[in-house]
């Protein structure tokens, strides 16, 4: 087949301007987290499930890492992650527990919802490499697919003569 390459140019790759003004957030982290995650990254894979990093809080001099997130504490850590995990920090021991727990544990014993269990263990995982802490909001559904879903309910109950 003979396609013009223009048929193509939704697979070109995007110029790094058009990367820089994306609307997805471009995740941070600092000297001191590229170090860690060198180091993390080094680790077995056993080591690295057992893993525990330090809190970057306040005890940390400014040459070990200019900025520090101020996280001590689970509570503060599920707080700076947002999206209602706070809510279950008292759930969570200590800091070793917040990040030696299973996914297991976290549904059976500590009966965390899905969504948030989740997202806890990505920025567990995350925060082990060095990443900034940061909330990342739950994307909105478009509007578009709202009104379909309204309209192909609609054509349901139609069908089944309930409507």
């Amino acid at each position: 087949m003979n396609r013009p390459i223009a048929a193509f140019a939704s697979c070109a790759p995007r110029p790094f301007s058009a990367l820089l003004t994306a609307s997805r957030p471009i995740v941070t982290a600092s000297v001191a987290g590229w170090a860690q995650t060198s180091r993390y990254l080094a680790l077995s894979d056993k080591k690295r499930a057992a893993f525990v990093p330090p809190p970057r809080g306040r005890f940390l001099t400014k040459s070990v890492c200019s900025s520090p997130d101020g996280i001590e504490t689970p509570k503060q850590f599920l707080a700076a992650i947002g999206r209602a995990t706070a809510d279950v920090a008292d759930k969570f021991k200590s800091w070793d527990h917040l990040f030696t727990a299973t996914t297991e544990e976290m549904a059976d014993e500590l009966a965390i919802p899905v969504r948030k269990r989740k997202y806890i263990l990505q920025w567990r995982e995350w925060y082990k490499r060095g990443v900034t802490l940061r909330e990342i909001a739950v994307p909105e559904r478009r509007k578009k697919y709202l009104k379909l879903k309204k309209e192909v309910q609609a054509a349901r109950l139609k069908k089944k003569g309930m409507a």
